[in-house]
């Protein structure tokens, strides 16, 4: 007997128990979250380099206090190597496309960051339901979908990715509760 498809889901124990919180109906909406945001939170610090978001902050600091602004596409392509290839290219990626004037912002920063954050979200849940579809049911997989779908649409993004990128010092939105006794129960 098993103890259901997420064991065997070759993705980091993070993504099982999203994975896991996903396939069972007793966790809302909320508590899905709170296992999904330091998942995402994991994956960036362990796909990024701490010194490719200093290196794009540089580029838009001195974007901002220069009074002729130069195009930062090619500084910004100079960090390609350092981006790697997950969250990291994509937020560069984003972030090229959100300023094709040359003028790229804070602001740019963190709507790119939101972005790249939301595709990794997204691309990690398609894992997770073809996983399903082959170690499950359809119907099941279908509502694994369904509802980290809905956990990523009500997931602080922006507010984490923020964080992620050093502009806000603010705690994190949710941490992961852990219930100590039987007291602690279900959320009615």
């Amino acid at each position: 007997m098993s103890d259901g498809p997420h064991r065997s889901l070759p993705m980091p124990p993070r993504w099982k128990r999203v994975a896991e919180r996903c396939a069972n109906v007793a966790f809302s909406t909320d508590e899905i979250t709170t296992v999904l945001i330091p998942a995402l939170r994991q994956d960036c610090e362990s796909q990024m380099s701490p010194g490719f978001i200093d290196g794009i902050r540089n580029v838009l600091d001195d974007q901002g206090s220069s009074l002729f602004k130069d195009d930062p596409k090619p500084r910004l392509e100079a960090l390609r190597d350092v981006a790697g290839c997950g969250i990291g290219a994509t937020l560069l990626n984003n972030l090229m496309e959100l300023s094709p004037s040359g003028a790229a912002e804070v602001n740019d920063f963190a709507t790119a960051m939101t972005a790249a954050l939301e595709d990794h979200a997204a691309r990690s849940a398609r894992s997770i339901e073809e996983h399903y579809y082959r170690k499950a049911t359809a119907p099941r997989a279908v509502n694994t979908r369904r509802r980290l779908d809905q956990s990523i649409a009500s997931s602080p993004l922006a507010a984490l990715a923020r964080q992620i990128l050093k502009l806000d010092d603010k705690a994190p939105a949710r941490q992961t509760v852990r219930m100590q006794g039987l007291d602690d129960g279900v959320r009615l």
